[in-house]
């Protein structure tokens, strides 16, 4: 009875992630996972219940750290579900206990709730006062309805109290260890990566600080548009911020890292610009490998060019070899495209901010031109074929990307004595 009781509440979790959450139900990893989590706090449960020990020791079984552990691996709503399902597991186990079922799923909640938005791996540590306050509010109810003593109403709070501190620490030690161990990718550790104390961050910006400044104007291009079409914007910054790292090896080769007015690929053959600018997202791949960058950063290195043409260097070698054959593919990226909308949107931000940036006369006309024209360009050339942005999430993006270029590119007034300032040897 027991088994088949689990069993029918496990298919309606089964059946909750594979119609709305896919990429868990294909992975077996992260089905091994959840597997474990709710394995351990049925242990848990199975030795506090077969332990005959007091009625108090259920409120030390820490649904709380499934809870928030499941909300941080994952999101809020497989958390909430996963608290919902793991409580009516724990409650069968201990025989069909209907109040500690409301004080599992209450308290589980509030845990998912504190740790929704997380943004660093220290506000675990709020849910504390959460945990408290739900095991408080619950046991209380519970305790007014069955008319229980003082005595026990004090027991099952110090128990919950233990729980509530408990529960922080041991989420905070499970996440690094279940990131590690199932190759896990949260977005507390998109925050860390996000840090400029970094030491790849570090590097970008001492070897190549000209790629550095387009790589943060790129982060908040993505950032915004991400949110606007619901992908992981902060996904979409980090890997904003990564995605040139390649150009650390040979900075000076790269147009924003130039200071001065002549450009090496002026007096290079096109075939070996070409052969440069491959070897970039080359070794920019194995720098991040070398950092142990998470794979889905590592992605937006070959994904933001995709297998896009160099079009500069392919029209150069036309007029320099008129009598040759000139094949496109000699000039172009090795790839792979864009297989998320985060990657995606890199890839248009990336081409829209360069060559917007190259603008002589720049207005919102020109800019939005610009920017239609690039996303055509990218779309008839199937570089967003296996990307699942759809055409009203496109138009969404195009508009955030014209509406930051236009910002970053707006006028401004000439202040007085600008001109003596331009000059040498300013006199006071």
């Amino acid at each position: 009875g027991k088994f088949l009781q689990t069993l029918s509440i496990l298919l309606i979790f089964s059946i909750y992630i594979f119609i709305f959450r896919k990429k868990i139900y294909s992975n077996n990893l992260l089905l091994l996972m959840i597997s474990i989590i709710i394995l351990l706090i049925s242990l848990q449960t199975y030795f506090i219940t077969e332990a005959r020990l007091s009625s108090s020791f259920k409120y030390l079984i820490f649904i709380p750290v499934a809870s928030m552990l499941l909300t941080i691996l994952f999101d809020s709503r497989v958390g909430f579900y996963s608290t919902v399902i793991i409580s009516i597991i724990q409650s069968g186990l201990r025989g069909n206990d209907y109040y500690f079922l409301v004080t599992s799923i209450f308290t589980g909640a509030l845990s998912v709730y504190t740790v929704r938005n997380i943004i660093n791996r220290k506000q675990i540590f709020r849910s504390f006062f959460f945990i408290l306050l739900g095991y408080f509010v619950s046991i209380v109810a519970v305790s007014l309805q069955r008319q229980d003593t003082y005595e026990i109403i004090r027991d099952n709070i110090i128990f919950a109290f233990t729980n509530s501190l408990l529960s922080p620490i041991l989420t905070y030690g499970l996440t690094i260890f279940f990131e590690r161990i199932f190759n896990i990718t949260t977005d507390l550790t998109y925050l860390e990566l996000s840090d400029f104390t970094n030491p790849g961050l570090k590097e970008i910006q001492t070897d190549a600080p000209g790629t550095f400044m387009h790589s943060l104007v790129l982060s908040s291009m993505v950032e915004l548009a991400a949110e606007k079409i619901n992908a992981n914007p902060l996904l979409a910054k980090v890997g904003a911020l990564y995605h040139d790292i390649g150009k650390t090896f040979i900075p000076q080769y790269f147009i924003e890292n130039q200071t001065s007015t002549d450009n090496i690929h002026d007096n290079l053959d096109p075939y070996e610009s070409a052969k440069i600018l491959r070897a970039h997202v080359e070794q920019g791949i194995k720098k991040a490998e070398t950092l142990n960058l998470p794979q889905s950063i590592i992605d937006f290195i070959p994904m933001h060019h995709g297998t896009m043409i160099m079009k500069f260097f392919y029209e150069k070698a036309k007029q320099l070899y008129p009598d040759k054959v000139i094949n496109e593919e000699d000039f172009r990226y090795n790839g792979p495209k864009p297989n998320t909308k985060e990657t995606a949107i890199l890839m248009l931000a990336d081409a829209c901010e360069s060559t917007t940036r190259s603008l002589k006369e720049k207005n919102e006309e020109i800019i939005r031109n610009v920017v239609e024209n690039i996303f055509k360009l990218r779309i008839d050339d199937g570089q967003l074929d296996e990307s699942p942005l759809t055409f009203s999430e496109i138009k969404i993006v195009k508009e955030v990307f014209i509406s930051c270029l236009v910002g970053q590119n707006h006028k401004r007034i000439e202040y007085p004595h600008q001109k003596e300032i331009q000059q040498p040897n300013l006199k006071v």
